[in-house]
């Protein structure tokens, strides 16, 4: 148990300290002027952005927190771009030598990391029987659960105390799109330093910093369908590189 700790540790402190060393640069997507009927039909070819049986997609509707969750969550199912390989070169010197540390502690951290997600959805498993539903207030078989469960349990958007039928806000929802985009710390690192644990200053600097300006139009208001699909369609460019 103690070597254990130990690993997890210093991998963590490792990947931090190379990563510093090691200049990994990553094109942002710029915000674009693609109307946004052209962007919600893309979510819908994509079966991201779902309707009634009727095809009625309800976009003026206020949206909850469960139907957002799993906007984002089908987005993060679709293929992400690839990134530059670091690679492992073979030649010698210190830069050279940085290069293939890094890329060994990342493959380390990763594995590490599927290691916990998958105790987490055992742990969950055994926490919650079929018969005894989930911690949000719904059954299993319910449209939401899967979502709801991976949010949880694989990108950290939720937790047990979250309320999926609760209408919501788009300040709310621009704090979930931060985080599955992977700069949920940045907001809780700026929050504690700006002292704004509830506002949206906070959000506004970390979304200039990614060009993400724009999805602060949402913030203060209730968040509609229409604006809760085209914040997951920022986050499906994002994730894909493209506009």
């Amino acid at each position: 148990m103690r070597t254990s700790t130990r690993w997890g540790i210093v991998l963590p402190v490792a990947f931090v300290l190379i990563a510093g060393c090691v200049s990994v640069v990553r094109a942002q997507p710029v915000e674009t002027a693609v109307p946004a009927d052209a962007r919600i039909q893309r979510l819908v070819a994509l079966h991201i952005l779902l309707g009634a049986p009727d095809g009625d997609l309800e976009l003026e509707r206020q949206v909850n927190g469960g139907e957002f969750v799993v906007l984002l969550e089908r987005v993060l199912q679709q293929p992400e771009s690839t990134p530059q390989s670091i690679g492992t070169p073979s030649e010698g010197g210190e830069a050279n030598g940085w290069i293939r540390a890094y890329a060994w502690t990342r493959h380390m951290w990763d594995r590490v990391l599927d290691v916990r997600t998958q105790i987490r959805h055992v742990w969950f498993g055994l926490r919650y029987k079929p018969a005894e539903g989930s911690g949000w207030g719904v059954q299993r078989s319910h449209w939401m659960f899967t979502s709801l469960r991976d949010a949880y349990l694989d990108h950290g958007l939720i937790d047990l105390a979250f309320q999926p039928k609760r209408r919501m806000s788009g300040s709310e929802g621009i704090n979930m799109l931060l985080t599955a985009a992977g700069f949920g710390g940045e907001v809780a690192a700026m929050q504690a330093q700006m002292n704004d644990p509830v506002g949206d200053e906070a959000l506004r600097v970390v979304c200039r910093q990614h060009g993400l300006d724009n999805v602060m139009d949402y913030a203060g208001k209730p968040l509609s369908r229409r604006g809760a699909a085209l914040l997951a369609w920022r986050l499906l460019a994002e994730r894909s590189g493209s506009d």
